[in-house]
């Protein structure tokens, strides 16, 4: 048996364990499955879909090049990507997950970018939407609409730093781009003109690219939403047979320096799962205000394993590198984290106290009468060393092993 075969013959074990628990749980896994195909359908799919279609068409037109062009003098610099990254950059911003990975995949498979110009883009143009953050996370679920400025501005940070991060990987071969690319790279044009001269390269006429762009599209969500139900089944089984309170009252023994409760260990580990229902739980949880928002800020940034899963299936033709993106999804995580414990203690006790609806005061007021790392718990604190302390070990070992 060889190493190499050891992760398909675990993969193959969980899933095997998956289709049991399908069979022993079938209204559960019922339910979760039309749960997840609702949300899917009224939510995902009328949000996503029209602005999936209006990307690829204004691919197809040559609208990156134009950004391109308007952008090099900024992003070759700073993130050592082409000036089309940040076409990717502002539409991850402005949708969400996956679109930033998809296109990433585009500008790789059209030749705008070497592969490891893309694989340095896939870490700055992954983040998750405001509208998200704002809308569902803040005001739906914390109940407080101006927390949300708080975690959007952690999160892009975050996004920010992986990206001044990533821009030292890979040598200087890899910058050796395709005929669209050397011209991109090596002199500016008139954005205009380059936007002109992609779409004669593109040759479809219009009715062909919408075509095109509608099947995309809908490919696209179908994905989406496969993976939205999986990973709800998923959540929903391990809550119903009782894995799920086992693994946390068995992490908590395990590791009692984390001095985190059961109930919070529950809400990352599904958190880590699905990002939207850890964060439910987390905000029921019995801990302090800014853990709660630290550990929200690290699921918005890592995104759970069901929206890596969706970034794997995007950029699985295009061949990058998925351990090392999952790797600095975790590191944006923690980032993410910090730079909400910062920027809250940056607010100040009198700052503090508007930031919250008057109903919210009376039950955060003990953490902003006192002082401020009084205010953080322990666990929030023990629990992001742990993390640290991993990452640093995992890229020492890559690096020890490349050499």
């Amino acid at each position: 048996m060889f190493k190499k075969d050891i992760p398909t013959i675990i993969l193959a074990t969980l899933f095997c364990i998956l289709v049991i628990y399908i069979v022993l749980f079938p209204n559960e896994s019922f339910k979760a499955a039309q749960e997840g195909l609702l949300l899917w359908f009224n939510v995902v799919l009328p949000a996503l879909l029209p602005f999936f279609i209006c990307v690829e068409i204004l691919i197809g037109l040559g609208i990156v090049s134009f950004l391109g062009s308007c952008f090099r003098s900024i992003m070759r610099p700073i993130f050592n990507i082409p000036g089309e990254g940040a076409f990717a950059f502002f539409m991850s911003i402005a949708s969400g997950y996956p679109v930033g990975a998809k296109i990433t995949a585009s500008l790789l498979e059209s030749g705008t970018c070497t592969k490891i110009e893309a694989q340095r883009m896939l870490s700055l143009c992954s983040t998750s939407g405001p509208l998200f953050i704002i809308g569902a996370v803040a005001t739906g679920i914390l109940s407080n609409p101006k927390l949300g400025l708080l975690l959007a501005a952690s999160h892009y940070l975050s996004a920010i730093s992986a990206g001044l991060i990533m821009r030292f990987w890979g040598s200087k071969k890899g910058r050796q781009l395709t005929s669209i690319g050397a011209v991109t790279y090596r002199r500016a044009m008139n954005p205009l003109k380059e936007m002109l001269e992609y779409k004669k390269k593109d040759g479809r006429a219009f009715g062909k690219l919408m075509g095109d762009a509608v099947k995309n599209a809908m490919n696209l969500n179908f994905m989406i939403g496969g993976f939205i139900i999986l990973f709800s089944v998923i959540t929903a089984i391990l809550k119903t047979s009782g894995i799920l309170e086992l693994v946390s009252k068995g992490i908590c023994m395990l590791l009692p320096f984390l001095d985190i409760n059961p109930k919070a260990m529950s809400g990352l580990l599904i958190g880590i799962l699905e990002v939207t229902n850890g964060i439910k739980e987390c905000a029921l949880g019995d801990i302090s205000l800014i853990s709660k928002l630290m550990l929200t800020s690290f699921m918005i940034g890592f995104g759970g394993l069901s929206i890596n899963a969706q970034v794997l299936s995007v950029i699985s033709g295009a061949k990058l590198h998925f351990g090392l993106y999952t790797f600095m999804k975790l590191l944006q995580g923690v980032a993410a984290a910090v730079y909400t414990y910062f920027l809250f203690d940056m607010m100040g006790a009198k700052q503090a106290f508007n930031v919250f609806d008057p109903v919210n005061v009376s039950h955060y007021v003990r953490y902003l009468n006192t002082d401020f790392m009084g205010k953080i718990s322990d666990s929030t604190v023990n629990l992001l060393f742990v993390l640290s302390l991993m990452l640093m070990f995992a890229l020492f070992n890559k690096r020890r092993v490349k050499a």
